[in-house]
């Protein structure tokens, strides 16, 4: 699985370190080699090779030539808290689509998000059909219909507000097996990265908690959402070109925090 260019090799042993699964080993001063079984229990996350500073290892599983570059071009700290803090839910839309382009872009970055053991279990439904979309809305409020806690959702509703997907033209939907145990923490990770990355973009988002919710309990909308049987909703944000700009940062609680 794993090869070793002993010519470039400087016997850092940073590869040794990267591995989460410890699957490499270096005797003394010698060339680092795999142990025995190691491509049963790789995980393919590839810090073997991206750690390696003169390109002297490749890894089966994931080739080198498949890997890019690491952008030196990032946001410093400052940058990236006014992004967190500034991020607001969108709750009114504009009828403008999302191009196809920017949902792609957003799909391409959310799908590098971290998952278990770099599972990568994860699977993807963008809707922006308008029947579609009206469906989702449609079987979710039949959903809360029977709730009275979500009454006035379904009042809302019939005085003509959107209370499901806000107008939004776009739900991204990310979805798992059934029997997988981190489909929603992986989901939601990857949501995270998209979410972000649409603020930049000047897009807006909003979390479909009603949705997903009601996909746990409305066996007939896990079809219309594109989730195939056998897997489960991971999580869902509404998209779509924001109506408002919000021009302050709103109080919230200070942390709570024990320090130990």
């Amino acid at each position: 699985m794993i090869t070793i260019d002993a010519q470039k090799c400087v016997r850092d042993g940073f590869c040794v370190q990267a591995c989460p699964a410890n699957l490499i080993r270096m005797d003394g001063g010698s060339v680092p080699e795999e142990i025995d079984g190691a491509a049963d229990r790789c995980i393919r996350c590839g810090h073997c090779v991206a750690v390696c500073p003169t390109n002297a290892l490749d890894n089966a599983l994931t080739p080198a030539g498949d890997y890019f570059p690491t952008p030196e071009k990032r946001p410093d700290a400052e940058a990236m808290e006014n992004l967190l803090v500034s991020r607001r839910s969108a709750r009114s839309f504009r009828k403008k689509p999302v191009s196809r382009e920017q949902l792609e872009r957003l799909l391409e970055t959310a799908r590098r998000s971290p998952t278990a053991s770099n599972s990568q279990k994860l699977s993807w439904t963008m809707i922006q059909d308008a029947q579609r979309l009206d469906r989702v809305r449609e079987l979710s409020l039949e959903w809360m219909g029977g709730d009275p806690a979500r009454s006035h959702y379904v009042e809302s509703a019939r005085q003509g507000r959107d209370v499901i997907l806000r107008n939004a033209t776009a739900l991204a939907v990310v979805h798992g097996p059934a029997d997988y145990a981190w489909t929603a923490i992986d989901g939601t990770i990857a949501l995270t990265y998209m979410e972000l990355l649409a603020a930049t973009m000047g897009l807006g988002t909003c979390w479909a908690g009603l949705v997903t919710a009601a996909s746990k309990a409305v066996p007939d909308l896990l079809p219309v959402l594109g989730v195939p049987e056998g897997s489960q909703v991971g999580g869902a944000i509404m998209l779509g070109h924001p109506r408002l700009k919000h021009l302050l940062i709103p109080p919230r609680n200070a942390a709570r925090v024990t320090w130990l």
